[in-house]
């Protein structure tokens, strides 16, 4: 049976209030509206993106960056996004891979140079060694985002399902490293009470 302690009368109020924005901003990417509405701010036109993770968003940051390399793991969400964005990626404005394992992430991710990135968003398949592996790429005063952060990171203060402790310590060995490489970067905690995401703004 699945666990249902997290719907509380204040995650159902959250929760609507996440599908009435999603109906109002169908094509924004799926960050909490606190996060989307400051990338919208911060993202500037002569920025190089990179996501880890393609989908909805793809569209949305192209329309506020000068280009994006995006890497899908998903087959058939590929061939889609391909056809969606065939303009994009015919004026290569977009790369897009299809990654099959963590190691052809980590191919890609040694094709950036170092200090050559403006903004990555990490969602999708191994976020810790997307986020890790990046930490390097990103540009002073560059941008990293990763979804759903509360799954990886101690916060005491989420509301959100699943949100780990301090007592819970870091999903893993490669998210503690993370934290503390990045941990004189500027960060931004945002939540919707259904998910969080964090924004890191390397100074």
């Amino acid at each position: 049976m699945a666990n249902l302690k997290h719907v509380t009368p204040r995650y159902i109020v959250d929760r609507l209030s996440v599908v009435l924005d999603e109906k109002r901003h169908p094509n924004h990417p799926w960050l909490t509206k606190d996060s989307v509405e400051l990338l919208g701010q911060l993202l500037r036109k002569q920025d190089v993106g990179v996501e880890f993770g393609s989908g909805r968003s793809t569209h949305w940051f192209l329309s506020k960056i000068a280009s994006i390399t995006s890497i899908e793991t998903h087959e058939g969400w590929f061939k889609k996004v391909s056809q969606d964005c065939e303009s994009e990626i015919s004026s290569k404005r977009m790369v897009y891979h299809l990654a099959s394992d963590v190691e052809s992430f980590l191919t890609i991710i040694d094709g950036f140079d170092s200090d050559s990135i403006d903004f990555c968003l990490v969602d999708g398949s191994h976020r810790d060694t997307c986020a890790l592996s990046m930490v390097p790429k990103i540009k002073t005063g560059g941008l990293m985002v990763v979804d759903n952060i509360n799954w990886y990171i101690p916060c005491e203060n989420s509301t959100s399902p699943n949100a780990r402790r301090i007592a819970d310590g870091y999903a893993s060995d490669k998210w503690e490293e993370f934290a503390q490489i990045t941990k004189d970067w500027r960060y931004i905690w945002t939540s919707n009470g259904v998910s969080d995401t964090g924004i890191w703004i390397r100074t």
